[in-house]
């Protein structure tokens, strides 16, 4: 994981002194890779104006370049055509003469060979071979291969790849309707296409040809790429990998936030102040993040992604531990208008011929060097795909349009790969240089080749070779995340959510926090869940409890806990009672994922006993708690994710005024603790979420108690920075 930044606030006021006085000075921000630190050097303009970016190399430069000239994409969806031509008969089924459209001859050995009639395709096309579902061909079993006819002419036979290692996982719903198959080979604009299928063995039964038509764009503009993933936020992604949030304990043992006199008058009114005035100090006020570079991507409907073609029910989100390389083999001289009709041909044969839910890469990477959003569901969320067989759920994957086995990848290409996988790894917590991530069943680099995770020539010889220059790429470039664990995104919004209970009628509210165009924070319009909380005795913001893709909350009531699972922007279903074991436990907290198994856990001290981790089961609940730490002094627990750098989350502890930091080591609780002194005296609300003020380091939320007042206290790994008004929040009594 990543170690923040020290001294991030004083070095963004550094920042934008430095941005006024341009004409002096250049400010250039150096990655150290070993540190994980930024410094700052100011350095003269030399006399020809020369600046930081002329000393970018050459795929850097084409890289940002593509990004920013308008090219021609899709302006409305485009409709592929798939036509699949029966090879061999179903199991046990009769054809009817002529419905087969090949020839096939047995083979010495008992194998077989079958080539296919010369079949007719339209527009940039693309073919691939598939069979029945359930039939396991090994690799070095079936050989495919394909020629095509243009103007009267044969082409030379070229390899179809086929490997096993592609595809949804094994026990996925999505694997239950898959058909095995070929790679789509994309053969671009001929006449006619032919081919060659040889087997060890007898051939699949119900074996098939696919040719795909990408479909032609009715309407096109010359645009920029649509997603600026900058404007999606530090927090945009509602299923982030570790999400932590806090909340007032049961005021029964001493906590915050059931204070019966708040919102007593006048409050309704007042409290919908939305934007922040002045702080109590402009510590933050100056601030400009030292966070991972942003890339932009262009979006499916960029590329014409005919959205009816994906199952929509299939949609879901796990972990992102890892990387992987891929490429997509097909001929390399493609322009840059043919791209969108390649990724649409992908499209229709992962879906119409391979029965997957949508396309299996989550992203896309072609030689000019521009990205492009590939499976649905959201490019800062986990989306699992379907592309590294065994180890989907806990990786993403960007393929290489192109066939690497036989050409060099441009440098653009390589730089794109490396702001794309610095950025996404990022806003998992996964260090882009690490070289021990656990994915699924055994240890990965953050960033591999298809080849690594199983038999596969894949991402082809000369890109697998620029494997090592992406990850330096994406670790020189990385400048962490690490507030992100404590996401609580319930209404969708680009930064943090509160969730709130109003006192005088106990209804439940979300009260989005925004970051505005000048960098600094306030308070959003708040919005109505519709939920009665007035039985509650405490609201913990959870994230995504259930692993559904959208931020959740609990609440308690006595020694029972309810989940109230998130539907999308401030909307939930109603509560599941999810455990009645309880009783008695104070300062209960969502402290993230502690136990390391992609499910967030709570930590709480029952009455004389010892701190205690209460790992979290999903919809199952709770399993067996375990001994974190013996006891500890105190009235309020407040989760803060990975305050240093080693990757464990760690703890607040709050009696009265003083404050102490506990750091943790994951599943083995606490270790030991240092004292912060006593900066929240006067505060009646205290929680932890994840960074509102883009410095990647979790932040606190406070409230005045005299004022009702709401405060954005941020945070770095030094320590605690001033408080700064964000707006109002006083007809409420609990928050979480």
């Amino acid at each position: 994981m990543f170690s923040p930044a020290v001294g991030r606030a004083r070095k963004g006021r550094f920042i934008v002194l430095c941005q006024q006085l341009l004409t002096l000075a250049v400010i250039l921000a150096v990655l150290t890779p070993a540190a994980r630190t930024v410094t700052m050097d100011v350095r003269p303009v030399p006399a020809g104006g020369t600046t930081a970016a002329e000393e970018k190399t050459e795929g850097e430069v084409a890289y940002l370049r593509a990004a920013t000239i308008p090219t021609q994409v899709a302006a409305a969806p485009v409709d592929p055509v798939v036509s699949e031509y029966a090879l061999t008969a179903p199991k046990g089924a009769r054809l009817a003469p002529g419905a087969l459209r090949a020839s096939s001859r047995r083979t010495t050995g008992g194998g077989s060979r079958i080539v296919t009639d010369a079949l007719p395709v339209s527009g940039y096309g693309a073919v691939g071979v598939t069979w029945a579902h359930g039939t396991k061909v090994a690799d070095d079993a079936i050989a495919l291969k394909a020629r095509t006819r243009t103007d009267g002419e044969w082409s030379d036979w070229t390899t179809v790849e086929y490997h096993d290692e592609h595809g949804p996982d094994a026990d996925s719903a999505e694997a239950k309707q898959s058909r095995p198959g070929s790679d789509p080979l994309l053969i671009g604009d001929v006449d006619r296409v032919q081919v060659q299928i040889d087997t060890t063995k007898a051939a699949p039964s119900d074996l098939k040809l696919a040719v795909i038509d990408p479909g032609t764009e009715k309407k096109v503009a010359q645009e920029t790429p649509a997603i600026n993933t900058a404007a999606l936020g530090g927090t945009a992604s509602a299923r982030a990998t570790t999400a932590r949030a806090t909340a007032t304990d049961d005021g029964t043992d001493g906590t915050e936030g059931t204070d019966g006199a708040d919102g007593a008058e006048g409050a309704e009114g007042a409290d919908e102040e939305t934007d922040g005035a002045e702080g109590e100090g402009d510590e933050l006020g100056l601030a400009v993040a030292a966070t991972t570079p942003k890339p932009k991507i262009f979006s499916r409907a960029q590329w014409g992604a005919d959205e009816r073609l994906r199952d929509k029910s299939s949609l879901h989100y796990y972990e992102v531990h890892a990387g992987f390389v891929h490429h997509t083999v097909n001929a390399n001289n493609y322009t840059r208008a043919e791209v969108p009709g390649i990724i649409r041909g992908i499209y229709a044969y992962h879906t119409r011929s391979r029965g997957w839910s949508d396309i299996g890469y989550n992203f896309l990477v072609d030689r000019f060097g521009r990205i492009w959003e590939g499976r649905y569901g959201g490019v800062d969320r986990p989306v699992v795909g379907a592309h590294t067989l065994g180890y989907n759920d806990d990786s993403f994957a960007a393929s290489a349009i192109g066939n690497y086995e036989t050409a060099k990848p441009s440098s653009a290409m390589i730089s794109a790969y490396g702001a794309l996988f610095a950025w996404k790894l990022s806003l998992h917590g996964v260090d882009a240089s690490s070289t021990s991530q656990y994915v699924t069943s055994r240890n990965f680099a953050a960033i591999n080749g298809h080849r690594d995770a199983g038999s596969t020539a894949c991402p082809g010889k000369y890109l697998y070779a620029k494997v090592g220059r992406i990850r330096t790429l994406a670790a020189q470039t990385q400048a962490g995340w690490d507030g992100r664990d404590l996401e609580s995104n319930l209404a969708r919004g680009p930064v943090s959510d509160l969730v709130v209970r109003r006192a005088s009628d106990g209804r439940g509210f979300i009260l989005p926090l925004r970051r505005k165009a000048d960098g600094t924070v306030a308070r959003g319009r708040r919005v109505d869940t519709g939920m009665d909380l007035s039985t509650a005795k405490v609201l913990l913001n959870a994230g995504d409890w259930d692993r559904d893709g959208f931020g959740d909350f609990l609440t308690r009531r006595g020694e029972n806990l309810y989940l109230y699972r998130g539907a999308g922007k401030g909307t939930f279903e109603e509560p599941v009672l999810l455990t009645s074991n309880l009783g008695g436990v104070q300062m209960l907290a969502s402290v993230g994922d502690a136990t390391g198994d992609g499910y967030p856990d709570l930590m709480g001290q029952p009455r004389k006993a010892d701190m205690m981790i209460y790992p979290g089961k999903g919809l199952g609940g709770l399993g067996t708690p375990y001994v974190a730490h013996s006891a500890v002094s105190g009235s309020r627990h407040l989760a803060i994710g990975r305050w240093d750098a080693d990757g464990a989350p760690d703890s607040l502890v709050r009696n009265s005024g003083s404050l102490t930091l506990w750091y943790g080591n994951g599943p083995g609780g606490w270790t030991h603790s240092k004292s912060l002194g006593s900066p929240l005296s006067g505060y009646d609300w205290s929680l932890g979420v994840s960074s509102v003020d883009g410095d990647d380091h979790g932040d606190l939320i406070l409230r005045r108690r005299a004022t009702r007042e709401l405060f954005l206290m941020p945070t770095t790994a030094s320590g605690l920075g001033k408080p700064i008004r964000i707006g109002k929040a006083a007809a409420y009594d609990l928050v979480g």
